[in-house]
């Protein structure tokens, strides 16, 4: 039995792993690809396994299931080694890889493009460790994935993450101003104000205008003690279990909640206030409560003047 049968790869439905013997080599590319492979279980496709019968993958088939476990998950086991088999034996899927993660910072923010873009850029963080702009913008990806809507009840999840991945990014470059401020935002919403203090100190003048005016004001607010006890993260979650309340038709609860954390929430001007305050109109919209409706409603337009959901919602009640 070859070593490599011992070894115990990561589950992942639609693929099989194939252990190639002692010696084994990949070849393709008519002869410019010649790469031991042996002694890491190699995923392939479901398909190309059960075509195997016996003979060893093709060129092709190993490049497929490569490719399709990193996308789906560059933590599993034996990344780094699949990482670089990707990047050395198939440089076309690597090109596609590194132009499909180009688009994805074009595009809207949802979850599903934020999923895939942290996938992709740690496969590149695998290839390139001490390079500090992969885990800064690893970090970066999960801080909006934390502040999404539709990601509230996980917020405290994505916010560790990032914490992680932005630390881990100021530890390869200190004085990247990109990820300190960052790392200083999330401290600060995770209620770690001296870290935010440490992260941001010295810095405001060198960011962007308005960066430089929260980080100021922030600053300013730590050092006069006025913050609340009660961390920004505390009340992301409870948008989080409102979230959950609307969709189980609990509308009184759910508006409760929402009227509660609002103006906690209102200083903070990343947060999704337009998309809180939209959750909130419909409530009252559930709850036949027009005027209330319609004023949070606006208030969502005024917030993301390209709100077309709310501007529909507006419509519907006759006020547009």
């Amino acid at each position: 039995m070859p070593v490599s049968e011992t070894l115990n790869p990561l589950k992942i439905a639609g693929i099989s792993y194939y252990y190639p013997p002692d010696g084994a080599s990949l070849q393709g590319r008519d002869g410019r690809v010649d790469l031991d492979y042996a002694g890491i279980p190699v995923p392939l496709l479901d398909d190309d396994f059960k075509a195997l019968s016996g003979s060893e993958p093709s060129y092709d088939a190993v490049g497929r299931g490569v490719y399709q476990l990193l996308r789906i998950n560059p933590d599993a086991p034996f990344s780094e080694r699949y990482a670089l088999m990707l990047r050395d034996a198939y440089p076309h899927l690597f090109s596609e890889m590194a132009t499909e993660l180009v688009m994805l910072d074009k595009k809207d923010v949802d979850l599903p493009y934020l999923d895939r873009k942290i996938n992709y850029l740690k496969i590149f963080a695998l290839l390139e460790p001490d390079n500090h702009r992969f885990p800064s913008e690893i970090g970066a990806t999960y801080l909006d994935k934390a502040l999404n809507i539709g990601a509230l009840g996980k917020t405290t999840v994505y916010l560790f993450a990032a914490e992680k991945y932005l630390n881990l990014a100021h530890a390869l470059d200190a004085d990247d101003l990109h990820t300190r401020q960052l790392a200083g935002e999330v401290a600060f919403l995770l209620g770690k104000y001296d870290a935010a203090t440490g992260f941001w100190h010295g810095i405001a003048g060198a960011l962007p205008e308005n960066a430089a005016k929260t980080v100021a004001e922030r600053l300013a607010r730590i050092a006069a003690g006025d913050f609340s006890l009660v961390p920004a993260i505390d009340y992301l979650q409870a948008v989080g279990v409102a979230l959950e309340a609307y969709e189980f038709g609990d509308y009184e609860e759910a508006s409760a909640i929402i009227l509660d954390v609002l103006e906690a929430l209102s200083q903070f001007e990343e947060f999704p206030l337009a998309e809180i305050n939209y959750l909130l109109g419909l409530c009252y919209v559930k709850l036949d409560t027009p005027r209330y409706a319609e004023d949070y409603l606006r208030r969502a337009v005024e917030l993301r003047p390209d709100f077309n959901e709310a501007r529909q919602e507006l419509a519907a009640l006759g006020v547009a």
